[in-house]
């Protein structure tokens, strides 16, 4: 078992609050991860000190068994946030996507190779063109996985990725999340929408009050949810929870 990522003894306080109480959790390497909780119970800036972006007041985070700075983190792990507008940068998908390699320095017949796989992944071949303004919000979704992918990061953290889609869009990112799954990335997801995809995870981590209270395989995790006001479907099997059978 090689382990992607590591958080131990992780710890934050804002504002004299304790936000993450002494966490530890790791992810596989090409493990599909969903973590959730109630509202307030620590996910998203838990994401954000994974990533680098939050100084946590004390702990240690691990890639690939080697502990990094935030800096170093910066380029091994990256992050989607929950509104992919605040990711486009460029006026076409195409250079939306090239953009962060063309920062890495990367010559240019790299960077083509680059955008052209992370497109076809993410199925956007045919918007090449198009200015990310116009896209779905599926799809804008997607052209932000797209531009992370083309920078090779070791870990993918999402947060929140199905909000304010509609149905067609929310579908078309979860089929995108099984498709890098199925090509081995690492992915930790935020969600409080597990019902929509829960099925396709292999761990489930439930957060509260800055502490890991639950993990273990998603298939029998997910019987605790409601115990920490989770919502889950009545007498809906592990199976269904997928959109993807509808």
């Amino acid at each position: 078992m090689e382990k992607a990522l590591e958080v131990r003894n992780l710890s934050l306080s804002l504002n004299n609050h304790k936000i993450l109480d002494n966490l530890s959790f790791y992810l596989e390497k090409g493990s599909f991860a969903v973590l959730c909780g109630r509202n307030g119970a620590g996910k998203s800036q838990l994401l954000r000190c994974i990533k680098g972006l939050v100084n946590p007041d004390c702990g240690e985070i691990l890639v690939d068994g080697v502990s990094l700075s935030a800096k170093a983190r910066m380029k091994k792990i990256a992050i989607v946030f929950q509104d992919a507008d605040m990711q486009i940068v460029s006026q076409s998908v195409e250079k939306d996507v090239a953009f962060g390699p063309e920062n890495m320095g990367l010559d240019k017949k790299e960077i083509v190779q680059r955008v052209e796989k992370a497109l076809s992944l993410m199925g956007l071949e045919d918007k090449v063109k198009q200015r990310p303004q116009t896209l779905s919000g599926g799809e804008k979704r997607k052209c932000a996985i797209a531009g992370i992918l083309a920078m090779e990061p070791d870990v993918i953290l999402l947060d929140e990725p199905f909000a304010n889609l509609d149905y067609p869009s929310t579908l078309s990112v979860i089929r995108a999340l099984n498709t890098l799954h199925g090509k081995g990335y690492t992915i930790l997801v935020v969600s409080h929408e597990v019902e929509k995809f829960l099925f396709h995870a292999d761990t489930l981590f439930i957060l509260e009050e800055g502490r890991i209270m639950e993990e273990g395989s998603a298939s029998e995790v997910y019987l605790k949810l409601p115990s920490y006001d989770i919502y889950l479907p009545q007498n809906v099997s592990f199976e269904d929870l997928t959109w993807l059978k509808r």
